[in-house]
């Protein structure tokens, strides 16, 4: 099964080449998606050594939520980070010391899985109390987005000129708390339901989780808003026959995902497909990494002092590092260009800054993957992870923790493990 999984593995690196070559760089090289030159013999046999080296030591099936953090980082993280310099660089040291620091960091997050983990005893919780309070606070934030927003619509944004006016429609009447709230319904309260609707057979849940969920995309034309939803019920389906195989079902997916697209646009002549999937989920947090570490390799490390310790350090720049890449490689002033943890590890503090972040975010697994040893709720567990996950490889690590709902999604297996426990039937 091994064999099969490289094999499959390959076969994903040959489907996101296709895409970029022929659909995503013709189409987009104006927004920085540039394809120079065909990597040469000697770049693709050291890409795919590395690529496929994490790959070879951590296991296929799938039991604890950090090894579906290594699998979400390695194909729509590591991968793309690995491969898509190719297209823009010749071969340079750098990018390779780069994808080894990578490398070993995504090992450190593939191996927490084999951590003891600590036994957590939660406090007594009604279950039915739990259910009230959800649905009421589900229903005080939409009214509130409602409000904010003008209304939601049943016509989504489509082309790409809609998108961004409805982005920026949506960003000027935005406010600080509809800006958390709206995270928190599209990343925590509307993954949850649908959750809840796939791991406990109740598909009711799941057309409710994904209407909710096509309501706030028509408000905030955000495509990550239904993209995180397709990816968690992606993953639930690799994950039946409790998780064994996940790997190869996975890879197995994303290349299906990638094939189809291709041959729809082929045949259609359009590359919405490709842009969607490829150049939005899997080929971006690639791209914008390979910015990140191009830049910040040779100026200042914005070391957090427009976040956390803006109290304590002057900032090092006027803008946050987002900006500041949407600026230089985009020319656009207003643009965030959002990549992963470890495009924003490095633009603060450099290479250490790998390691880091991988430091606390393994920290931060082990504990869930504490939270997740019920019998009754792993499988929740699991697959509500799923969104955060995706926010690591879509935003900073600091981000994912409040805004990309990592906080709340601990409070909830908690609390279900406290549901549990006045009935008696924690295991």
């Amino acid at each position: 099964m091994k064999l099969i999984q490289m094999g499959l593995v390959g076969i994903y690196v040959w489907l996101l080449d296709i895409s970029y070559v022929y659909f995503i760089s013709p189409e987009y090289a104006y927004m920085g998606y540039i394809y120079r030159q065909h990597p040469s013999a000697v770049m693709i046999v050291i890409s795919m050594f590395l690529i496929i080296l994490p790959a070879i030591f951590i296991k296929k099936d799938l039991d604890k939520p950090s090894e579906l953090v290594f699998w979400i980082l390695y194909f729509i993280v590591y991968i793309p980070v690995v491969w898509v310099p190719n297209y823009l660089f010749t071969l340079q040291p750098d990018f390779i010391y780069t994808n080894v620091l990578l490398c070993f960091c995504l090992l450190i997050i593939g191996n927490v899985n084999r951590l003891p983990t600590m036994k957590i005893t939660p406090a007594n919780v009604n279950i039915g109390l739990l259910k009230i309070v959800f649905v009421v606070t589900l229903f005080i934030f939409f009214l509130y987005i409602f409000k904010i927003s003008g209304g939601f619509s049943l016509k989504p944004p489509i082309d790409s000129e809609d998108i961004y006016d409805k982005r920026l429609s949506f960003r000027t009447k935005l406010t600080p708390a509809a800006g958390y709230i709206i995270q928190w319904l599209a990343k925590v309260c509307n993954p949850f339901i649908v959750t809840i609707g796939l791991c406990k057979k109740k598909y009711v849940y799941v057309f409710i989780g994904l209407a909710l969920q096509y309501l706030l995309y028509t408000a905030n034309g955000l495509k990550s808003t239904l993209l995180s939803t397709f990816l968690l019920i992606v993953v639930f389906i690799a994950f039946q026959n409790k998780g064994r195989n996940f790997a190869v079902y996975f890879c197995l997916s994303l290349c299906s995902l990638l094939g189809i697209s291709i041959f729809l646009d082929f045949i259609l002549d359009q590359t919405y497909l490709s842009n969607l999937f490829a150049r939005r989920m899997i080929i971006t947090p690639g791209l914008l990494t390979t910015y990140y570490i191009d830049f910040f390799s040779t100026h200042p490390k914005a070391l957090l002092s427009y976040s956390i310790f803006e109290k304590f350090i002057d900032p090092v720049y006027d803008r946050s590092p987002p900006y500041i890449i949407g600026t230089e490689y985009f020319g656009r002033p207003e643009m965030a260009a959002n990549a992963n943890m470890f495009a924003d590890a490095f633009a603060n503090f450099g290479y250490l800054g790998f390691l880091i972040y991988t430091g606390i975010l393994a920290a931060v697994l082990w504990l869930y993957d504490s939270l997740t040893q019920n019998e009754k709720w792993q499988g929740v567990g699991i697959i509500l992870f799923v969104v955060p996950a995706w926010c690591l490889a879509d935003t900073a690590l600091t981000t994912t923790f409040v805004t990309g709902g990592m906080v709340f999604t601990f409070i909830i297996m908690y609390l279900l493990l406290g549901s549990d426990s006045q009935k008696g039937d924690n295991r």
